[in-house]
């Protein structure tokens, strides 16, 4: 997968679309055919265990919610946005996901004025001991993979204030997702939070 991307981003010419998800400062380009190779990293709390590729296009899927926006389909075998579908908001600040067209839309990134909070979730799957996770953004650009990315923060807890998962996402105005580090709290090892999984960009071809 990564041989076929490096081959065709050789001949690959960036244009300018008619509407969010499209141009040179995009936060995620939407046309079809764009395309994403990444690097896949699995930890285990005592270190490194795997590593492996995927790649990432933007199919030809459109889906309507009951709002009228369209959200474009995201194909990823094996990677972060599996099955997903992505919306960009007009404002080009807001990058919105639902995992099926029959599930209600998230905020998957929020670029920010000034860091803090963008917003709060919660999980009652298990009515006894609800998970709450709180999305932050942060305003200062940071290199991430030789690319100036934006950066938003997931922060998961329990009922017991024990934070469970902290998800980082990295985004390059025009380019897209650039790296997504998945972090996990170790029961045998205090509720320690370890590295378990990131997704670091490779290569890309976009139109």
């Amino acid at each position: 997968m990564i041989a076929g991307c490096i081959t065709i981003v050789s001949c690959s010419k960036r244009s300018s679309g008619p509407d969010e998800g499209h141009g040179a400062s995009s936060l995620f380009p939407l046309t079809a055919g764009d395309m994403w190779c990444y690097q896949d990293s699995v930890f285990a709390d005592t270190g490194l265990e795997e590593i492996d590729y995927d790649t990432m296009t933007v199919n030809s899927q459109r889906v309507q919610d009951n709002f009228g926006t369209t959200y474009v389909g995201i194909t990823n075998p094996g990677g972060w946005f599996q099955g997903s579908y992505i919306q960009v908001d007009p404002s080009n600040t807001t990058v919105y996901e639902v995992d099926s067209p029959a599930y209600s839309p998230y905020t998957f990134f929020q670029a920010v004025p000034q860091d803090g909070p963008i917003g709060t979730g919660a999980d009652y799957s298990n009515p006894g001991c609800p998970i709450q996770s709180i999305q932050y953004g942060y305003s200062t650009p940071v290199s991430v993979a030789g690319y100036s990315c934006l950066k938003n923060a997931e922060v998961v807890t329990d009922c017991n204030n024990v934070i469970r998962e902290e998800i980082f996402s990295y985004l390059s105005p025009g380019v897209g997702v650039v790296r997504i580090e998945d972090f996990v709290a170790d029961s045998t090892n205090g509720n320690k939070l370890y590295q378990e999984y990131s997704q670091t960009l490779t290569n890309k071809v976009l139109h």
